[in-house]
């Protein structure tokens, strides 16, 4: 099952990586806000921090209200409008669900309660949601509630803010947390403003991590389930074991599968976020959009798996090596071809796991062949020995077929020697008896030649021979 969890975590790994994108882009529209922050406290600086905070306020608001979309994987999203450069418009914040405006804010953060009341209370703020510092909320309501009984000239737009006042930014079940009216002035000053950018940053992060890692544990632990429910259930029908161990095994691998997919994903989206931190958020979003941070991230668990049988004394130092090797080449590989596949197949998701299967078979073929390994596989090494083991015998063994082999050439020399020997006196013997009209002499050299191949005439001489031929009876020669 190793090469196959293996193989799942990789095409698991990219699947997910796809099915997760949307919390990532979420987690990066987060990055963007907290860069914005950070951008307003350094472009206000010379600005009265108590003008300044209001834009703080806007938009430590929608930073906590996006936070709280990504916890909570909702595609909701805040925006103040001053981060679109509309700093002098009716709206403040605009909360959207995609392309579609769901609901427009007016946010006010004074001083005092009752400032930010006569702020907040404006006719062309027409049923807009208001919001101000959460540390006023109470005082707010209990001056708009005053008021309104006494029934001033204004009572009308009181009534309007009462009746759209909330403590924080939120919508349906999103929300914010509040941001106290301290919270927006210490945000002017830029070391605070970056110290809270980064805390957003670096939550947000841990957030995409968490949340991806559930997503493609999932995903992993149906994979791994779905090929345990398949083999364990062979064997079940082939008696090899009960339903209740085979059950018990299939959970054991999912479980395994959830973990590996988690951790695999949680892994790839911390490469992914360190590579913005370190590269910038453009090249990061390209790197994520390829598989390598899903093979970078099945490398270092599938090595650490190795590493922790290594140190339980499950595996050997040799088997530990194969199996690093046979991680990072199949990784590899399956990553180029995974961009080849997507290059090749431009259907998202499809193309990458098309290739990313065709590079993990034959970066394992290439790993078993040990062309390129961290030391010989076990196959190579065997076939190794095989070799080494068939030379000693060759070696071996060449010798006594090179000495056979003379042996036999000097005998057949001296066989065929002693037979041209032969052939040569009896057919002279042969020429002499028909020179000197002699046919006994002639029969005789012709039976000598028989014999030698062990074989006879049917006559001895001439005589024998006149009687054969006027013989009536049938012969063969």
């Amino acid at each position: 099952m190793d090469n196959t969890n293996s193989s799942a975590s990789i095409l698991g790994g990219i699947y997910s990586q796809h099915l997760t994108q949307d919390i990532t882009e979420r987690t990066y529209r987060i990055f963007g806000d907290a860069d914005q922050l950070s951008q307003f406290a350094s472009k206000w600086q010379n600005v009265a921090a108590d003008k300044s905070q209001g834009h703080m306020f806007e938009q430590l608001e929608t930073i906590k209200f996006n936070f709280d979309a990504l916890k909570k994987d909702s595609d909701l999203y805040a925006k103040t409008t001053a981060s679109m450069g509309l700093p002098t418009d009716p709206v403040d914040i605009i909360i959207s669900n995609g392309k579609k405006t769901i609901r427009e804010i007016q946010a006010k953060s004074c001083n005092s309660a009752a400032r930010s009341v006569f702020a907040l209370s404006q006719e062309k703020y027409d049923e807009m949601l208001r919001l101000a510092p959460s540390d006023q909320h109470s005082k707010i309501e209990e001056l708009l509630k005053q008021r309104i009984e006494k029934g001033t000239l204004k009572a009308e737009d009181y009534e309007q803010t009462l009746r759209n006042l909330k403590k924080s930014l939120q919508h349906d079940n999103i929300a914010s947390e509040g941001t106290t009216y301290q919270e927006a002035l210490d945000a002017t000053n830029k070391e605070q403003a970056d110290k809270i950018a980064n805390n957003y940053k670096f939550k947000s992060a841990l957030t995409d991590m968490h949340k991806s890692g559930m997503k493609a544990g999932a995903v992993g632990a149906g994979i791994t389930g779905g090929i345990s429910l398949l083999t364990e259930g062979y064997s079940v029908i082939k008696g090899e074991k009960d339903i209740a161990e085979a059950s018990i095994n299939t959970i054991i691998n999912s479980a395994k599968g959830f973990a590996t997919g988690y951790t695999v994903t949680a892994i790839s989206k911390g490469i992914t976020h360190s590579s913005s931190h370190f590269l910038g958020e453009q090249l990061a979003k390209s790197i994520t959009r390829s598989s390598a941070p899903v093979a970078i991230a099945v490398g270092v668990v599938n090595t650490s798996k190795h590493i922790v049988s290594y140190l339980k004394g499950d595996i050997e130092l040799e088997e530990l090596t194969d199996n690093i090797s046979h991680t990072a080449i199949t990784g590899t590989s399956s990553f180029y071809y995974g961009v080849l596949g997507q290059l090749a197949i431009p259907i998202p998701v499809v193309g990458a796991l098309v290739g990313a299967g065709v590079g993990y078979f034959i970066g394992n073929m290439i790993h078993q062949s040990g062309l390129v390994a961290l030391g010989d596989s076990a196959v190579v090494k065997a076939s190794k020995e095989r070799r080494d083991q068939i030379r000693a015998i060759c070696l071996e063994v060449i010798p006594q077929i090179q000495k056979n082999r003379a042996e036999l050439q000097s005998l057949l020399d001296e066989h065929f020697a002693e037979r041209k020997h032969i052939f040569d006196s009896t057919f002279l013997a042969m020429d002499l008896a028909v020179s000197n009209t002699e046919p006994d002499q002639y029969i005789d050299a012709l039976n000598s030649l028989n014999e030698r191949f062990d074989c006879e005439l049917p006559f001895q001489n001439f005589a024998e021979f006149d009687q054969l031929m006027q013989s009536d009876q049938s012969f063969d020669f």
